[in-house]
């Protein structure tokens, strides 16, 4: 099974969300960095280590991946950020990785402080695996 993924930014958003029940589950919406403008590499250190582990993961074991870039470190870092300020989101760190279910349009389950603390790429590897397990659980 392969995964599908896409990527948007903080204003395309809504629509790209509204439109994963149409797409290919489980689905699963990755909160992560913007790129530098000068190394053109995540600002987010934690991103940089964790994004390629959870792309693989996604791709091996299926599903829809939303790749979603918070923007820049001042941006992100504003308490006023929409994705901060948002009741059903409440992001209060990245990379954060969510499962929506199939059947609806909220955020279900979500994996961040457990990537955030990873000393390795095996504890995130480890970590996501286990999240998508429950995931297909809950899809099924």
């Amino acid at each position: 099974m392969t995964g599908v993924e896409f990527e948007c930014n903080v204003t395309e958003y809504p629509s790209f969300v509204a439109n994963l029940p149409t797409l290919q589950e489980p689905h699963y919406v990755l909160y992560t960095s913007d790129l530098d403008e000068q190394t053109q590499q995540p600002w987010c250190p934690d991103c940089k280590h964790a994004d390629p582990i959870i792309e693989q993961v996604i791709k091996q074991t299926g599903g829809t991946l939303l790749k979603v870039k918070v923007g820049d470190r001042a941006a992100w870092k504003s308490k006023e950020h929409p994705f901060r300020r948002d009741p059903q989101l409440q992001l209060t760190s990245i990379p954060t990785l969510m499962h929506w279910k199939a059947d609806e349009t909220l955020p279900g389950k979500r994996l961040d402080k457990q990537l955030e603390c990873a000393h390795s790429a095996a504890d995130v590897k480890r970590a996501v695996l286990a999240f998508t397990e429950k995931a297909k659980e809950q899809d099924a």
